[in-house]
C-alpha cells in the first residue's frame, strides 16, 4: 500500500492505516502503561497535558484513572477525536502549562528534544513529571535475516522526517534539560514478522515473506 496523504511528520499515511497501527501499538503496551499508572500521582494531579495526542487512545485511558484536566494536541486535525480536550496545535511551538505531561511515540518527531524539554520544564508546576510511555529506539531494531530492509527502513523513516536515534537518547536528552529521572527502562518485542502497513508506509519494495523483527522501545518518567 502507498500513500494517500502525507502525516504532520512527513510520514506518508493513509489516516486508516496509522489509526490501525496506533491501535496496535497500543495493545502491545497495555502492561507497560498499567505499570507506569501506578507510578505516577494520578489522585493528585490538576492538569495534564500530551502532545502529539493522535486518535486518543492514551488520552481517554487516562481520563478514566484521573479527575485531572486533560488536554491533547496534535498537528494532524484529520485524526485527532471530535471531542472536548482534544485540540488541533502545534505542541513544538506552544507547550501548555501542566502538572503531568504524558507522550507516546512522539520525540521522534522533535528535532531538538533538548530545546523543547527546557521550554516544557519552565511550563511544568513544581516537581512536574513528564511520562514517556514508550518511544521506538529504531537504530536498535533487529532484522533476522536482514537482506538490507533495516537499513532500508532507517533510510525511509529518515525521507519522512522522523529522527530514528532520539528513543535510544531519551534519558540523556531529559537530563540536559534539567530533568531527573524517577524511572525507566525499556521493552523489547519478541522477534516477530512485522506490521506490513508500518513498513509500507516507509520502504517502496517490500519482499512477499518478511523477516522477522525486534524492536527496543524506551520508556521513563522524569521529574522536574
Amino acid at each position: 500500500m502507498r500513500a494517500s496523504a502525507e502525516g504532520p511528520a512527513g510520514t506518508p499515511c493513509d489516516r486508516r492505516v496509522l489509526a490501525r497501527i496506533y491501535e496496535r501499538q497500543f495493545r502491545e503496551l497495555a502492561p507497560l502503561r498499567r505499570r507506569m499508572f501506578s507510578m505516577l500521582p494520578l489522585g493528585s494531579i490538576g492538569r495534564v497535558f500530551e502532545p502529539g495526542c493522535g486518535t486518543g487512545l492514551l488520552g481517554r485511558e487516562l481520563r478514566n484513572l484521573t479527575d485531572a484536566v486533560y488536554t491533547g494536541m496534535d498537528l494532524d486535525s484529520r485524526i485527532l477525536p471530535g471531542e472536548d480536550g482534544f485540540f488541533h496545535g502545534d505542541a513544538l511551538s506552544d507547550p501548555r502549562e501542566a502538572d503531568l505531561y504524558v507522550a507516546s511515540f512522539f520525540f521522534s518527531s522533535i528535532r531538538e528534544p533538548v530545546e523543547w524539554l527546557r521550554r516544557v520544564r519552565d511550563r511544568l508546576s513544581p516537581g512536574g513529571l513528564f511520562a514517556v510511555f514508550g518511544e521506538y529506539d529504531y537504530e536498535a531494531t533487529v532484522v533476522s535475516p536482514d537482506g538490507g530492509l533495516g537499513a532500508e527502513l532507517l533510510s525511509g523513516l529518515r525521507r519522512s522526517g522522523l529522527h530514528t536515534g532520539h528513543g535510544g537518547r531519551l534519558d540523556d536528552y531529559f537530563s540536559k534539560s534539567g530533568f531527573f529521572r524517577k524511572y525507566g527502562g525499556e521493552v523489547l518485542s519478541t522477534s516477530r514478522a512485522p506490521d506490513r502497513e508500518f513498513l509500507a508506509m516507509h520502504v517502496e519494495h517490500l519482499p512477499d515473506l518478511l523477516p522477522e523483527m525486534k524492536w527496543r522501545i524506551v520508556w521513563g518518567i522524569w521529574r522536574k
